[in-house]
């Protein structure tokens, strides 16, 4: 078995650069086995590989490579253990973290795509939805769009802290008894559709400690209607009049939901609505 490996070996075998090797030798956390005095050149043992994988997985996952090197100079197969147990903890978390972020982005491209598909606008029609986590906060009457936007966004270091991400569905929950007696959308609080497994399966545990009032909305079927705003008067009292006269049974939970349907969501008329009623 080869004994020694040159600088250039060692970089193409390891997959890294001659200049990341001479710099990982200055400041001291890889040095080469052995230096030809008369050369100069730098040479490398395979049992220094190991060291190597643990330079590059420290980088991916941006842990300081001096608190490495602390470790390699000590010579302590235990603290080594704990470096790497530490190291593993944080990938961990990074992978919990880029797969709730997966979701999300997910489900907004879903929601993208549902909204551009649209077909039957004022059109009464039923859907299946999935369990959804809300951020609800109170809406003032006097609130402006620009003031319903701060409201809702201003748990985002809390939410981002503790790996929930918005998912991109906005919206407003309405008094039902004032719509079915008057037809009139009373909008109670705002929503912001929220993602993450810890609401999941510790949902409990999140609304006790997070301290934001966070809402499960259930699986279930929604009648719906959805609509332009210049139609919005037509469309509510159509769905009004349907629920009244097929005598449908309906639950607590109303919503009216702004669609993904356009990029600028606060001035263009095109965007869509949809009225969510549980039943």
């Amino acid at each position: 078995m080869k004994k020694y490996f040159s600088i250039g070996e060692t970089a193409k075998i390891n997959n890294i650069s001659i200049q990341a090797l001479r710099h990982y030798d200055k400041i001291g956390i890889l040095k080469p086995a052995y230096v030809d005095l008369n050369t100069n050149y730098r040479y490398y043992t395979i049992n220094q590989f190991i060291y190597i994988d643990l330079i590059k997985y420290s980088k991916s996952i941006g842990a300081p490579l001096k608190n490495l090197k602390n470790v390699l100079d000590d010579k302590d197969i235990y603290k080594m253990l704990s470096f790497i147990r530490k190291q593993h903890e944080e990938l961990e978390k990074e992978i919990f973290r880029l797969n709730n972020m997966s979701k999300s982005i997910k489900n907004i491209e879903n929601k993208i795509e549902y909204a551009l598909n649209i077909s039957n606008q004022n059109e009464i029609y039923f859907r299946d939805l999935d369990e959804r986590f809300v951020v609800n906060t109170l809406k003032n009457i006097k609130d402006t769009k620009s003031d319903i936007e701060i409201k809702s966004r201003k748990f985002d270091k809390i939410l981002e802290e503790n790996e929930i991400m918005y998912e991109g569905e906005f919206g407003y929950f309405f008094d039902l008894e004032a719509f079915l007696k008057k037809g009139t959308m009373i909008y109670s609080s705002i929503l912001s559709t929220v993602s993450s497994d810890k609401l999941k399966y510790k949902f409990n545990y999140c609304i006790e400690n997070l301290k934001i009032d966070i809402k499960k909305i259930p699986k279930g079927n929604f009648i719906c209607i959805s609509y332009l705003d210049k139609d919005r008067e037509d469309a509510i009292d159509k769905l009004r009049k349907y629920i009244i006269e097929k005598k449908i049974d309906i639950k607590e939970v109303a919503l009216e939901s702004q669609l993904f349907n356009t990029i600028d969501q606060l001035e263009n008329g095109d965007m869509l609505y949809e009225i969510q009623i549980l039943i």
